[in-house]
């Protein structure tokens, strides 16, 4: 089934390429998310924006968890600045971007410690705008926007191109992952939503769960979540980089296969989200 969506979507980006149709220079936004903490929405994003370099995307990895960041542990200089300098204005997204493993562009997260750190609803507008108009240099923005439901957060989801929604078979986690859905968006929006099962060698259980996800937002939301596929669990090496999966691991392999689907649908401009239906109460 989910083999079935990914090959679509790919004919129908050959058709597009074919048609002639122009390719805009915004650049799209993916967004990684997980309903609560621990089901590896960083994990996943840092290998989705890698598994996108590996297929010749120009790919940013952006870290803007405010409540967990900083852990992906990507570059090399962390003085170069943040996502908190660059939503405080204190630099540029360019000032701040490093080179990262596949030629990644990274720009590095940090926890903002204490009270929560608000900005202004320029300041994220700004920051988004900016994301989008790095065409001279980049096809794709990938985002760890963690589990937080805070109004940035809300704010990534509503400009994303794609959301990515991650959970476990764990029946918290499926929960979260469905509120998290229903918090962070609405039937007014035009995002796709795809669901992936983390940490799971139960091909069968995860495909359940997801199934589960999708009815649940089909009923109550009219919305459209669909899966994007099954990441296995991934014992990390000592040899390799923090939340890095080993070259030739099946959860890297994985990961290829969801980012050639989320990229194709990038490329349709989401064409689901465009034609929702009036949304029912829950």
């Amino acid at each position: 089934m989910i083999h079935d969506q990914a090959d679509e979507l790919r004919h129908l980006v050959r058709l597009r390429a074919a048609s002639g149709a122009a390719v805009g220079m915004i650049v799209p936004l993916v967004v990684v998310a997980g309903g609560k903490g621990g089901v590896g929405a960083t994990t996943v994003a840092v290998n989705l924006a890698l598994a996108l370099a590996r297929q010749g995307r120009r790919a940013v990895f952006v870290d803007a968890d405010l409540d967990h960041g900083g852990n992906s542990r990507l570059t090399q200089h962390p003085e170069q600045g943040s996502v908190l300098d660059v939503l405080a204005g204190r630099r540029s997204v360019h000032e701040v971007l490093e080179r990262g493993p596949l030629g990644v562009q990274v720009l590095s997260g940090a926890w903002a410690q204490g009270a929560p750190v608000e900005f202004s609803a320029a300041a994220q507008h700004r920051f988004v705008s900016d994301l989008k108009n790095l065409g001279a240099h980049a096809d794709v923005v990938v985002i760890d926007a963690g589990s937080s439901r805070s109004p940035f957060a809300r704010g990534l989801w509503q400009a994303a191109s794609v959301v990515l929604a991650i959970t476990t078979t764990d029946p918290g986690s499926i929960m979260e992952c469905y509120a998290a859905i229903k918090v962070q968006l609405d039937a007014s929006e035009t995002t796709s939503v795809y669901t992936l099962a983390n940490l799971s060698d139960q091909p069968e259980e995860a495909a359940e769960v997801q199934a589960r996800i999708a009815e649940a937002c089909r009923r109550f939301l009219s919305l459209q979540a669909i899966a994007a596929g099954v990441v296995e669990t991934c014992p990390m090496t000592a040899s390799a980089p923090p939340l890095l999966f080993p070259s030739g691991s099946q959860a890297a392999r994985s990961l290829d296969q969801v980012a050639e689907t989320l990229w194709a649908q990038t490329q349709l401009k989401a064409p689901y989200a465009s034609r929702r239906p009036e949304a029912k109460s829950a």
